[in-house]
């Protein structure tokens, strides 16, 4: 299996994390709970941070091999790039109703979940088509030299959450999933 291939799952299975954090805080925001705004901050931030700058674009470069290679594939796959830009555009409107929010703009409960539903059943739909669809179509039609030539191009940036030392402002985020399956009690 391709080394991009293995990180892009990888990156994706770290998603699926923060896309449960989401679904624990607007879950509890949603029956009028407690509800962690600096969290999901963070999480927005890394969203716009990593994915969209580092994960996406050397996705899009084995769309744009995939498509040389298999034009059908492509197809099968549909307008991986506008999806991407999509998933952007939603972590940016549902960042930008959280500020509201934070701000005591007053806006209906049900408006604000339905904007962080939206974020979360897109990337989560999003990621499952890639998983199931582009993934084995590019792991099928491209070869050793498309690999390299992805490679050569995309950018290697450590990831700033689950890479080797979190950065500082991903901190707190960090420690929310090292404690994610732990007891209250253990939770320091």
């Amino acid at each position: 299996m391709s080394q991009i291939i293995s990180k892009l799952q990888e990156d994706h299975k770290r998603m699926m994390v923060l896309i449960k954090i989401m679904d624990r805080e607007i879950e509890s925001f949603s029956n009028g709970g407690p509800f962690d705004y600096f969290l999901i901050e963070t999480v927005l931030d890394y969203m716009r941070n990593f994915p969209d700058l580092c994960h996406h674009p050397t996705e899009d470069l084995v769309f744009e091999r995939l498509k040389a290679r298999d034009e059908k594939a492509g197809e099968i796959v549909g307008d991986l790039t506008a999806e991407h830009e999509e998933l952007g555009e939603l972590a940016r409107w549902f960042s930008a109703a959280l500020n509201s929010v934070q701000q005591d703009t007053t806006l209906p409960r049900d408006w604000f979940t339905a904007r962080a539903r939206d974020y979360r059943e897109a990337l989560a739909k999003h990621i499952q088509m890639e998983e199931t669809l582009f993934f084995p179509a590019a792991l099928s039609a491209l070869t050793a030299d498309d690999w390299k030539a992805v490679e050569a191009k995309a950018l290697n940036k450590d990831d700033p959450l689950f890479g080797h030392k979190a950065d500082r402002e991903y901190r707190a985020l960090h420690k929310v999933i090292v404690d994610w399956d732990k007891p209250a009690s253990e939770r320091a």
